[in-house]
């Protein structure tokens, strides 16, 4: 028998998070920004989540959007029915950074990082007439993303360099939301040959446990291959960097109001 790892911890292997420099950003119904540590390190505002690693004697942090993929999916599922993620990511693209001052709060299902709220509740804040259908879709991936954002700073925070982010999930098939993940978190962004997450690094860790390989990241080394990367465009990370500020005020001026809706 050989010992495996939680869902988070095989999908970071799955990634070849298990050294320094390197964070997952995971895409799915929810949205997960995960970093491998060579030491224990806690937020003490408990905004994202330590526990041990599924690598023997290394420990991981991570940060949660709960409303990731959900957001693109409740869009299609009530307003875009029939409509194809691909389609609605196109959309996306024909309007301007920034959605022309548009912002998403991904609040659907409460929310885990930054704001561990369960009370927390979505919407758009900025609409007005001159908005567009493309301005909508863009301004929740953008939303999303900033909110990935939120959770890449505080692991940043806690002393995690990050040189590369690996992409993976439904919304990393994207190369727009690719490429709007590279410019929001101003950090180059790549995936990989292989996207299976935990199922894929729990046959990596079987290989380890069963003696084909010495160490989790030599199998990891041996596996896994980056196939694309997608660099930040500067004037583009720029705006974004402003937009995160506007992001980041919205929650704490509309909290108040969420236990009275």
């Amino acid at each position: 028998m050989v010992g495996g790892g939680g869902d988070q911890a095989s999908s970071a292997v799955g990634n070849g998070i298990v050294e320094a420099g390197i964070v997952s950003c995971t895409l799915g119904t929810s949205g997960v920004v995960f970093a491998h540590m060579e030491k224990v390190a806690y937020d003490p505002q408990g905004r994202v989540h330590t526990f041990c690693h599924a690598v023997r004697g290394k420990w991981h942090v991570m940060g949660v959007t709960q409303g990731a993929g959900l957001s693109l999916q409740w869009f299609r599922n009530r307003l875009a029915p029939g409509a194809s993620y691909d389609a609605l990511t196109a959309e996306a693209a024909t309007a301007p950074a920034g959605s022309q001052g548009l912002y998403w709060l991904p609040y659907l299902m409460g929310e885990r990082t930054p704001h561990l709220d369960a009370l927390a509740r979505g919407g758009w804040i900025g609409l007005t007439n001159k908005h567009a259908r493309a301005d909508l879709i863009r301004s929740l991936l953008e939303g999303v993303s900033y909110s990935q954002k939120d959770c890449l700073d505080i692991i940043e925070e806690l002393g995690v360099a990050v040189e590369s982010v690996r992409a993976s999930g439904g919304g990393a098939t994207s190369p727009f939301w690719r490429q709007l993940l590279a410019d929001i978190f101003n950090k180059r962004v790549v995936v990989l040959a292989t996207q299976e997450g935990s199922a894929y690094g729990a046959a990596l860790l079987a290989e380890v446990g069963t003696g084909a390989y010495a160490s989790v990241p030599e199998v990891c080394h041996a596996a896994i291959r980056e196939v694309d990367s997608t660099a930040p465009e500067p004037a583009q990370a720029e705006l974004y960097a402003r937009g995160h500020q506007v992001y980041r005020a919205l929650y704490p001026a509309l909290k108040p109001l969420f236990p009275r809706m």
